[in-house]
């Protein structure tokens, strides 16, 4: 199991290229699709809707002539050997949780079809998480000339930082802190200790010591 955190805007041409994606006998099922440029040239129609089911062919083909920001979008690479109603009679993956949680912050990444060797994962326009089974194919990502990290290891630190951020809250409560600090809590204690510093280990005593100072109303 493997996966890799991509900051990138929703688009997908090189990520695709490094990948080496047009060597591989598959199809596209896509899903919870949102983008930009749905309109103005020839086959751009298909892309105005929520969930599509794609060669591998057509689906390089547009990217590679269009390379549109994917808003939103979970892309399944499933073998071609498959048909489509072998696909669609599983779930359809979703950005989801059933508690309303990313499944970008599983502790282990797969992708969630069953018949999927890969996933894409754009989310929102801010990043991009691609998982495999196999993490050798996920390898050539780390070339990108944007930030990447390993996705698994940084929601680990994610979730250990969560616990202790929830100790802290249901112990003391919210102190000082203001009604931003309150909402953004935990977003707040991860850009402070660990956004973009994989290698800084999770450290309850840090990790208190900041709740502390938004709850002095210090931060």
């Amino acid at each position: 199991m493997a996966g890799i955190l991509i900051e990138r805007n929703g688009y997908l041409r090189e990520i695709l290229h490094l990948l080496n994606a047009a060597s591989w006998d598959c199809q596209w099922l896509i899903t919870g699709l949102e983008c930009y440029a749905t309109c103005g040239w020839e086959g751009a129609e298909k892309w105005g809707q929520e969930t599509l089911l794609l060669s591998n062919q057509v689906f390089l083909h547009d990217v590679e002539a269009r390379d549109m920001q994917f808003v939103w979008g979970l892309f399944s690479a499933i073998p071609s050997r498959y048909s489509k109603e072998e696909i669609f009679a599983h779930p359809l993956p979703d950005f989801w949780e059933e508690d309303g949680r990313s499944v970008c912050l599983r502790e282990h990444l797969l992708p969630q079809h069953p018949l999927a060797f890969l996933e894409i994962l754009s989310e929102d326009s801010t990043s991009i998480t691609v998982s495999a089974p196999e993490p050798e194919i996920l390898q050539p990502l780390y070339r990108l000339d944007c930030w990447t990290e390993d996705a698994e290891e940084s929601n680990r630190r994610f979730l250990a930082m969560e616990a202790v951020v929830k100790e802290f809250v249901a112990a003391r409560g919210y102190g000082k802190m203001s009604e931003h600090t309150r909402r953004n809590l935990l977003y707040h204690v991860w850009h402070s200790l660990y956004y973009h510093r994989p290698d800084r280990p999770f450290c309850r005593e840090e990790v208190e010591t900041v709740c502390l100072r938004c709850w002095k109303g210090e931060l």
